[in-house]
């Protein structure tokens, strides 16, 4: 098989990928709290090294390169505009920590940078887009009566559920916790979820009455998919001019025998 169909192929299958999440990243442009994946490529082993079979010689072969592979793809966890809303249920994070919701069915434990909230039927503070319940520093769910709920005056910097009637005495505290980065994957509903331990965050600030915006940026994204479409029609290209001499090269040995 001609070499060079290979690198072309492997060049589509990365630009595809890419362009998968970033037209992730844009249709999420406004979503609140949202974390954009993103893909970095690397240098792929030539194709010697990959099959152990370097030698000393100057070949072309083994001065060809490998193309291109997919080295990282993750969140980029970076702080996205804090806006507010004057909802008393809205809460923003600003720092690094993710807010707790219960855990799934599989043990993952489950995160949010959404601070869209409302309290259900049973006085339960839920994450809106989920329907998954907010837990506290202690790993409890949040529940409020209907007397509580009207003297719920927003959320203070640490997490504290403010109480109108008596400012020092909050009603709850939200938890805020952090878990390593990598640990971390999307899982619908603007929820992440860890399978790695988490623990309590006293570094994140809490802005109450207020929405973290989008970290996905939409110009950037827009221009980049625009040169992967690119990318992948040269590719084409290229695999198009190799097949053609591929079938010259076939039809012309086929006159000589």
């Amino acid at each position: 098989m001609n070499y060079g169909l290979y690198l072309s192929a492997n060049g589509i299958s990365s630009a595809q990928h890419r362009m998968n999440v970033l037209s992730n990243n844009l249709a999420n442009a406004n979503t609140v709290g949202f974390k954009p994946s993103e893909v970095v490529l690397g240098e792929r082993a030539r194709e010697p090294q990959a099959l152990d079979t370097l030698t000393d010689s100057r070949q072309l072969l083994e001065q060809l390169g490998g193309g291109t592979r997919i080295a990282y793809s993750g969140l980029n966890l970076r702080q996205g505009a804090i806006e507010s809303t004057g909802v008393r249920t809205n809460l923003a994070l600003r720092g690094e920590g993710f807010l707790r919701l219960e855990d799934g069915r599989n043990g993952e434990k489950n995160m949010t940078r959404d601070g869209s909230l409302m309290f259900d039927g049973q006085g339960i503070l839920r994450h809106e887009a989920s329907g998954l319940a907010v837990l506290d520093r202690n790993g409890g769910r949040i529940a409020l009566g209907g007397e509580q709920q009207l003297r719920f005056d927003g959320f203070g910097s640490g997490g504290e559920m403010l109480d109108r009637t008596n400012p020092s005495s909050p009603l709850a505290m939200v938890g805020i916790v952090t878990t390593p980065a990598a640990s971390l994957r999307p899982d619908g509903r603007n929820v992440l979820q860890t399978r790695d331990a988490v623990t309590t965050d006293t570094t994140t600030d809490v802005v109450g009455s207020a929405l973290e915006q989008s970290g996905s940026n939409p110009i950037s994204g827009m221009v980049d998919l625009i040169k992967l479409t690119r990318e992948i029609e040269m590719n084409s290209r290229m695999i198009q001019y190799q097949d053609a001499m591929i079938g010259q090269a076939v039809t012309s040995l086929g006159r000589v025998v």
